[in-house]
């Protein structure tokens, strides 16, 4: 954790000393250091709340009815950062073409205008997904995005599975690993990605095996 956090910390004062540097010659370009600058607070940020997130132990009591799991806000900041950067590199190029324009840089523009437009969209659709449900636990089951509810009588082997990936030209490199939530609804075999969530892999398998519990104490009664 000190590692990653001293890396970001390094790259985000480099980043605001050269935007700093470049706000009296490049003031669009500055920018775009400023926002590297802050990416990297974020970074920061997720370091250190990735760690302490792992350390939160959920108890039954105090659990509440439904939990429910969206996408990671910090996750959305970054991604939101990186594609304003593009924006603003967008924007700056084609002020420069149109200083000069002229038939000839009519393509260029048009190419330049769809690669704006295209990072603007990209911003929206990451604003939305602040807001959006990817999973829902309560008592009943498990719900995914908009999808029916899968009942916990229907379900088994609900849990946290972790797979490396593998590429052919670095099968001895470091492999990243990927968490998934992972269980069989009526034999079909069910496997989401929660990497990009706001909840980590250990919280959900607590938040799983408690609601499991709940679930198979209710039947007995």
């Amino acid at each position: 954790m000190k590692f990653g956090i001293i890396f970001y910390s390094i790259l985000g004062i480099l980043a605001l000393l050269i935007g700093v540097y470049l706000l009296q010659y490049f003031f669009i370009l500055s920018i775009i250091f400023f926002i590297g600058a802050f990416i990297n607070g974020v970074f920061i940020y997720k370091e250190y709340n990735i760690h302490k997130s792992d350390k939160i132990e959920y108890d039954e009591t105090p659990l509440l009815d439904e939990v429910i799991v969206k996408y990671s806000l910090s996750g959305r900041i970054i991604a939101i950062s990186i594609y304003s950067i593009f924006v603003i590199l967008g924007i700056f190029f084609l002020s420069c073409i149109i200083m000069k324009f002229n038939f000839m840089t009519m393509f260029i523009v048009a190419l330049l205008t769809a690669f704006t437009i295209y990072f603007i969209v990209k911003i929206i659709l990451e604003i939305k997904k602040i807001s959006k449900i990817m999973i829902s636990i309560n008592g009943k089951g498990i719900q995914v995005k908009d999808n029916p509810r899968y009942l916990w009588n229907e379900i088994q082997l609900e849990k946290i599975i972790v797979k490396r990936l593998v590429s052919r030209e670095s099968k001895h490199d470091y492999k990243p690993e990927v968490n998934y939530l992972y269980f069989f609804h009526n034999n079909e075999k069910i496997e989401i990605n929660i990497d990009d969530f706001d909840i980590t892999d250990y919280q959900l398998s607590q938040v799983l095996k408690i609601f499991r519990a709940r679930h198979n104490n209710s039947s007995l009664l």
